[in-house]
């Protein structure tokens, strides 16, 4: 008898067992996209959260900074601070802790689970975050992009690069990037889909030329996207008059080159396609500042 219960039992641990890896699996499939808060025209920046999931990294709180690791066990999400070197050290890693409340494919709902976690995050959503998936809105097969970002008042990132339909980088570090000067490079299948994917979620046809915030020493960002015969341009100063997807788009550009391998490649001005791409209108754009790391 006693031999029966202990088989008994051995059947339903490997039952609930692989049933709580499946739904692992399911979590982690279901988290990968675009997630955002209730939408607010007026000021975004300030009351909307943004949530980005790829394979394996992802960007919390704010369309904007380093992609970081995170992890899914069971219904708890842990999402990990890389590590990087400074002058003087190497920085400790964070964690950031929420619980899946909920999830489907149009809604995420999280709870922030420690107080360093709580501390991140702005008056009311302290105690819960709902989100909605950003969705698909355009079916669109880009032939060529180009991105550029310039200097602030202060360490953001200035660059150039382009990206073919196959994946081809072409990027140029002007300022407190983590690579400075020129390169050549190429992005894997799987990064070419997250554009393509962040791309399709913007509504293009309707993109303003250019958005402005009403501060100044702020950074511009600009998009050029080539798709067969249409072109979609747009240029953003600041954050948090553009649309919400965009700016998203414009974070991921502006760190793909830290998942690309690169070598330096002198001659990669004269292959540039699009490079007139940068606006030209107020705000004036800086120059280009001299090469620093941030």
């Amino acid at each position: 008898m006693d031999k029966t219960l202990y088989i008994i039992g051995l059947i339903i641990i490997q039952i609930f067992g692989c049933k709580q890896i499946e739904n692992n699996k399911e979590y982690d499939l279901d988290i990968r996209g675009d997630w955002v808060t209730n939408y607010f025209e007026d000021r975004w920046s300030r009351k909307i959260i943004t949530f980005s999931f790829q394979d394996s990294l992802c960007s919390i709180i704010s369309p904007y900074g380093d992609f970081k690791k995170y992890q899914i066990n069971g219904d708890t999400l842990t999402v990990t601070e890389r590590e990087r070197e400074s002058d003087t050290n190497i920085n400790g890693r964070e964690e950031s802790v929420f619980l899946i409340k909920k999830i489907d494919s149009q809604n995420l709902k999280l709870v922030p689970l420690t107080h360093s976690t709580k501390s991140l995050l702005r008056k009311g959503f302290k105690n819960k975050i709902k989100l909605s998936k950003v969705i698909q809105k355009n079916d669109i097969k880009f032939d060529r992009i180009a991105f550029y970002s310039t200097v602030c008042h202060g360490t953001c990132p200035s660059m150039y690069l382009e990206i073919d339909s196959i994946g081809n980088l072409l990027f140029l570090g002007r300022g407190y990037t983590d690579k400075d000067g020129a390169f050549i490079g190429k992005i894997d299948e799987n990064e070419l889909g997250v554009i393509s994917q962040k791309i399709n979620s913007i509504q293009l046809d309707n993109l303003e030329k250019f958005y402005s915030s009403n501060w100044t020493d702020d950074q511009t960002c600009g998009v050029k996207i080539k798709a067969g015969n249409n072109v979609y341009e747009s240029h953003a100063y600041g954050f948090n008059t553009e649309p919400v997807e965009l700016r998203i788009l414009f974070h991921k550009l502006m760190e793909i080159y830290k998942e690309a391998e690169l070598k330096s490649d002198t001659m990669v001005a004269e292959k540039f396609q699009l490079e007139e791409l940068i606006y030209r209108g107020y705000p004036p754009v800086p120059p280009p500042p001299p090469n620093k790391k941030k």
